[in-house]
């Protein structure tokens, strides 16, 4: 059986969830290599080993598939720090050391999904003005405020000087972006656990109340 054969005989092994799975992983590569504009569906089911009509059967639209492939997987972290949070700490109040960590687990969580999605959120804002705008308004900015409301949640847990949440959103969600999206340019690996505990100590530390 040639490797073309075999391939095709994997595709129709596929559950839907799993075929789903892939066609997302497929389009993250075309997005990457030719933008949201330039991307095309029958690009994308050709890398997925698919016709276009399957495609259409997992997926409304380009843009459907795209939220899927970049808002999806950051979501899904949100969900899944605030089930962790749903708890105070069993202090009444939580030291600066425990807010560093907490903070830096979810950093580094962010991180995990950030090495998928930074270069695809560089096609997205970078897309014209105006439909970056429109993207932004769309896709991130909800991601960005449901960050800023587990942080509004967990004010009272730890001593702090009055800040502006969603600047300390944007600086930290801005930081590993960046940061992962430059690694990727001068191919330079990224350490989690570093990193995230870098960029926790500068958002905590620097908004902790002065002693």
């Amino acid at each position: 059986m040639s490797t073309q054969q075999r391939a095709a005989s994997a595709q129709k092994r596929m559950s839907a969830e799993q075929r789903r799975a892939h066609i997302e992983m497929s389009a993250r590569d075309v997005f990457i290599a030719q933008g949201l504009k330039g991307a095309r569906t029958r690009d994308i089911a050709a890398a997925a080993g698919i016709n276009e009509a399957l495609l259409y059967r997992h997926f409304a639209s380009k843009e459907d598939l795209f939220a899927a492939a970049v808002v999806a997987p950051l979501r899904e972290l949100i969900a899944r720090r605030a089930e962790a949070d749903s708890l105070p700490p069993t202090d009444a109040q939580t030291s600066r050391d425990e807010m560093v960590e907490r903070t830096r687990l979810f950093i580094a969580s962010l991180i995990d999904v950030m090495r998928d999605v930074a270069p695809l959120l560089g096609v997205l804002m970078f897309d014209g003005e105006e439909s970056a705008r429109s993207h932004y308004e769309e896709i991130l900015a909800p991601v960005l405020q449901e960050i800023g409301d587990r942080i509004r949640t967990n004010l009272g847990w730890w001593d702090h000087r009055t800040f502006d949440v969603d600047a300390a959103v944007r600086f930290a969600f801005g930081a590993v972006w960046f940061d992962v999206l430059s690694g990727r340019l001068e191919n330079r690996a990224i350490d989690a656990e570093t990193a995230s505990r870098e960029i926790a100590e500068m958002v905590v530390l620097g908004l902790a109340t002065r002693s």
